[in-house]
């Protein structure tokens, strides 16, 4: 590891760029940077042992410190993502929900627990679609504070542990109603008529504004077999929607597990592990659909435990 970080020093001093040092050296961008800093800074490139913010103990006194640091200065911390992530589900922290929000989970929730009494799912394929904001601050990760390079992803998949291929917008582009309707008629709706030629799904959407419009939601009401209008679908709800609680994350551990150079090679990490997703997996997740929206209920449309 000391000459790996000698190795990044010296390419650092030949002023070669941080994506070109992470591709030579076989590195991640957190190693680059760690070095920039103590070179800027004239400490030693040697590290301490214990040291690093992967090792930091997560007890008691650390999370009470995190909890008076962000109330009284959010920040970036020197201590790693995943130190942080435990220490915000530790902290139980979670989306605010307003009285509005979990009565209108409740009333929602309800009717859709009533549909599906109604609708076996041996008749039905359920299928959900939504979309994903792949940036490289998550996926990528050279610079948080820089601008992040972005390509917005739509994802379907079905309780029966089918899913489309994945549709990329084209980056940069702001999805709104007659985007998303467009793909909904040249993408969707052709792969939908292929996988259930006998029209047995039912689709719903999330609560993305450019879903819930008037022309997307008539026009998916008019021309799929089986339908969920927006009314139907709880607000702040990710708790309960499958590619939220176990979808996406999944995804996203195989394919970021390094960092990539480009935008091009994320797609293709993604496009991968989304085709190599097992149709095992899908339908696990999608069968914990329904108690999760029993759970939300009883829980009058607070969060609830899983």
């Amino acid at each position: 590891m000391e000459a790996k970080r000698q190795r990044v020093a010296d390419l650092l001093h030949a002023q070669v760029k941080v994506i070109d040092i992470m591709e030579i050296v076989k590195c991640g961008k957190t190693l680059v940077y760690d070095v920039k800093k103590k070179l800027e800074t004239g400490k030693g490139l040697k590290r301490k042992m214990g040291s690093g913010g992967h090792n930091r103990k997560v007890d008691e006194d650390f999370l009470m410190g995190l909890m008076a640091e962000i109330e009284a200065d959010p920040q970036v911390f020197e201590v790693s993502e995943w130190t942080i992530r435990k220490a915000v589900s530790k902290l139980g922290l979670r989306q605010l929900l307003s009285n509005s929000a979990k009565n209108s989970r409740v009333d929602r929730g309800k009717k859709l627990l009533s549909w599906l009494k109604k609708k076996p799912s041996s008749t039905k394929n359920w299928t959900v679609d939504q979309s994903r904001n792949a940036r490289n601050d998550r996926f990528l990760a050279y610079a948080v504070e820089e601008h992040p390079a972005s390509s917005m992803m739509l994802g379907v998949v079905a309780s029966d542990g089918k899913r489309m291929p994945p549709f990329w917008f084209p980056q940069g582009l702001r999805v709104g109603a007659k985007e998303y309707l467009a793909v909904i008629k040249n993408v969707v709706k052709p792969w939908l008529d292929a996988t259930y030629p006998k029209g047995n799904y039912c689709y719903q959407q999330d609560g993305a504004p450019g879903h819930k419009a008037k022309k997307p939601q008539k026009w998916c009401k008019d021309n799929l077999m089986n339908f969920w209008p927006a009314h139907f679908w709880p607000p702040s709800s990710p708790d309960v929607a499958p590619l939220d609680y176990g979808i996406w994350g999944f995804v996203e551990s195989k394919a970021c597990a390094t960092p990539h150079p480009s935008v091009d090679a994320l797609k293709a990490s993604v496009e991968k592990e989304w085709a190599d997703m097992s149709e095992h997996y899908v339908r696990k997740v999608c069968r914990a659909f329904r108690p999760r929206f029993e759970a939300m209920v009883s829980a009058e449309g607070s969060h609830f435990e899983n």
